[in-house]
């Protein structure tokens, strides 16, 4: 027990002496570090001289208190970044000082002992990349990346103890260097994409960096042929997209896990080897043409990969047959090619297929029976192609974990089948703009898990069903463009969690229920997230008269919203397009009080505009547009704060304007033309900033925009006017909010 007393105070006296010692020197040079660069925010104001260093903001010492590491991410630091006062620390392992705003650097030619260096996110423009590479010759991990870097011109090597080198998001221009592959038997991590690097990829690349794991030479302009995987036995993940290469052919790819191609020009046999190790292959966005196995110098998918789950090869110019899968692949998108026949075989027994997306293809006839071996089919999307023939009965036994189902946009035929309710794990049901005739069957109502219902632009008849007020969890109900009859069953009071209700241009009767008004208070353990994989669009009208009551909603996926702009679904009609992205969470509709958008338009409602519509705080959208409502504008509209769209054009309605209506301060579209409102147009907010369309066919409205007030009558005599009239005109599109971004790409326009 004494000895360990001894031993353990031999320690403490051991520390503190080296401490005292690195106390003086060091705390010298970090001071000095302090004392050079500018800190807006004071971040290291407890680097104090007479405090114990290995206590300051960022600093890591050792077990005897010597600097280690200093880390000083995200703090607004700026200037030059003076490493020359630190360098010299016989200690100090990692830098890391990535996040701030230094332009530049200080090294001087000492040696320094870093074996860890990060500078990314900072606006570095000068290269200092030769002298740090011979003063830090320990340094094995680098990242410069998100500077404004401009070039390399590295006269030495990055050496044999590099491990991992990041360059990406900079501003290099010129070829790759040489010498970057010269002495690199350690390098496992390379990342220079998103850079301005021209010419070809060096041949030896792969000879000398024999441990190279992952290489990224994305976002470049890179061109020629890429075929140097013929050396590498180490490599894993291989990521060459968006760059200029017409060629590449793979030869050698024992190790490869991930291949990224896309977004070249690229075209040819790629694989003439097989890749058992590969999992994830992106051909998207290329010049591949003919047949699909052409790529695979005509050999099976299951030939090529024993491993692979994932292959992307949508935006290019295949034809024909659709291929059979290997029994390991997941997600398979083929989109926007020129497919024409099914494969009855597209999925082989023991299938582990989960995504299946062939949208904008021109495949044609009863190919929807080719997916129906599919049996572990969650996404299935054969939209924008010209499907024909019914909805198999048995669907939904034969693919019972489907959770999206989307064909909008074909020929299908036929009623919908009552046994859709068996497919219960559905959120998402699309067949919109089909063939489709019948009614909607009650048995729907067994889709417990549904969250999207659109079934616009049929042929749907009969009434719409009160069972649909058992699916609790429906956020989007859209019904428009049919020929629906009969009132809004009560049972629709039940879906308090309903944010979009279109049931535009059907032949709907009786009042408009007060319920849909409603405006309740979110039980927020009761809200389910559910994260949407593809991108919506919610198109509206901006000249009805062009388009009668064109309200939509689009489900795009495999499809850019630039492709979907130059189709008939989008050029037909001028309108407005919101946009919800890729990966947008729907728990945001939970969180609302009231709908988002309410479309009743073009149907026969009778009665008057129901007062508690102001109740509903959080809606967007409201058209009433084309029916044969009576009586006076609810005031309680003006309570609509959130609004943006107003229209109740086309009916008998008989009042002022209320004034209320100027307190909707986001409101950007007003139609109540062609009624038989009267008095002067209130000259107050955005009302009197409104067209003369939107007040046209008032025959006892006056006051600016229209002409001005002789004499103010109650004109009920007048008779209403056609609401067939109107010379709307436009076809163009317009994109008024976005929210998020859609990737830039090519064009996949069928000719």
């Amino acid at each position: 027990m004494e000895l360990c007393r001894l031993f353990a105070l031999v320690l403490l006296v051991v520390r503190l002496v080296f401490h005292g010692d690195a106390e003086d020197s060091e705390l010298e040079a970090l001071l000095s570090f302090k004392n050079s660069v500018d800190d807006p925010l004071v971040a290291l104001n407890n680097w104090k001289a007479g405090t114990d260093v290995c206590q300051w903001i960022g600093v890591s010492c050792s077990s005897v208190g010597r600097i280690t590491g200093i880390q000083l991410d995200s703090l607004s630091l700026s200037g030059l970044l003076p490493f020359s006062t630190i360098q010299t620390l016989p200690q100090l392992r990692t830098l890391s000082a990535s996040g701030n705003n230094f332009t530049g650097i200080k090294i001087s030619p000492q040696k320094c002992s870093l074996e860890v260096l990060n500078l990314s996110s900072n606006d570095f423009t000068s290269h200092f990349l030769d002298i740090l590479l011979v003063t830090c010759k320990d340094i094995r991990q680098l990242n410069l990346s998100h500077n404004k870097l401009r070039k390399i011109s590295l006269k030495g090597t990055i050496g044999h103890v590099m491990v991992s080198v990041d360059l990406s998001h900079n501003r290099i221009s010129g070829s790759i260097p040489a010498s970057f592959f010269t002495l690199c038997k350690s390098l496992r991590f390379l990342d220079v994409s998103s850079n301005q690097l021209v010419g070809g990829v060096p041949e030896d690349m792969f000879i000398n960096c024999r441990s190279l794991q992952e290489l990224s030479l994305s976002s470049n302009n890179l061109t020629g042929e890429f075929s140097g995987l013929r050396s590498s036995n180490s490599l894993q993940k291989l990521n060459l997209s968006t760059n200029v290469f017409t060629s590449f052919q793979i030869e050698h790819c024992p190790t490869l896990e991930e291949l990224d191609l896309s977004f070249n020009n690229i075209s040819g046999t790629v694989f003439r080897k097989d890749c058992g190790s590969l999992k994830m292959l992106n051909l998207s966005d290329n010049h591949l043409s003919g047949p699909f196995l052409s790529v695979f110098a005509n050999r099976t998918l299951a030939t090529v990969f024993k491993s692979l789950k994932v292959l992307q090869a949508d935006h290019n110019n295949f034809i024909g047959e659709l291929p059979t899968v290997p029994p390991s692949l997941e997600v398979l998108d083929l989109s926007c090619n020129f497919f024409s026949t099914g494969n009855p075989n597209i999925c082989p027994a023991r299938s582990s297929l989960k995504s299946l997306l062939l949208v904008y293809n021109r495949l044609h006839g009863r190919v929807l029976n080719s997916a129906m071996n599919c049996g572990n089919l969650e996404m299935l999307d054969m939209s924008i192609n010209s499907l024909a023939g019914p909805i198999p009965v048995d669907m939904c036994s034969r693919l019972p974990k489907l959770q999206h189902l989307l064909l909008w946009g074909n020929n299908l035929e036929g009623s919908i089948p009552a046994t859709i309710s068996n497919c219960s794990e559905l959120v998402t049901l699309n067949l919109s703009f089909n063939n489709l005739t019948g009614v909607i069957p009650q048995q729907i109502s067994g889709l417990k898990k549904l969250w999207l219902l659109l079934l616009s632009n049929n042929m749907i008849s009969g009434a719409i069903p009160a069972s649909i007020g058992s699916m609790l969890s429906l956020r989007s109900l859209v019904l428009g463009h049919n020929m629906l009859q009969g009132g809004l069953p009560s049972e629709l009071r039940n879906n308090k969690g309903l944010t979009l209700f279109l049931v535009n241009d059907n032949q709907l009767t009786g009042q408009i229920p007060s319920w849909i008004g409603r405006s309740s208070e979110v039980e927020e353990d009761k809200i389910t997230e559910v994260t949407f994989p593809f991108l919506m669009v919610f198109a509206i009208n901006i000249e009805a008269s062009i388009c009668k009551a064109y309200e939509e909603v689009f489900i795009l996926q495999g499809i850019r919203l630039d492709d979907f702009e130059q189709l008939p679904f989008a050029t037909r009609c001028r309108r407005w397009f919101f946009l919800a992205p890729p990966g947008f969470n729907l728990t945001i509709y939970s969180l609302v009080n009231s709908p988002l958008a309410i479309d009743l338009s073009h149907n026969s409602f009778t009665g008057t505009i129901p007062e508690e519509f102001g109740g509903m705080r959080d809606l967007n959208v409201l058209n009433l547009a084309h029916n044969l409502l009576t009586g006076a504008i609810p005031s309680t509209i003006g309570n609509l704060k959130n609004l943006e769209w107003l229209d109740l054009s086309q009916n008998w309605l008989e009042s002022h304007i209320p004034d209320s209506l100027g307190n909707i301060t986001f409101l950007k579209y007003l139609n109540i033309s062609n009624n038989k409102l009267f008095g002067r147009v209130p000259q107050i907010a955005q009302l009197a900033l409104f067209p003369v369309s939107s007040y046209e066919g008032n025959p006892g409205l006056c006051g600016f925009p229209l002409a001005e007030c002789a004499s103010l009558h109650n004109p009920f005599h007048d008779d209403h006017k056609d609401e067939n009239d109107g010379d709307g005109h436009g076809d163009q599109t317009i994109l008024a909010a976005i929210v998020g971004g859609v990737r830039d790409g090519r064009h996949c326009l069928h000719v």
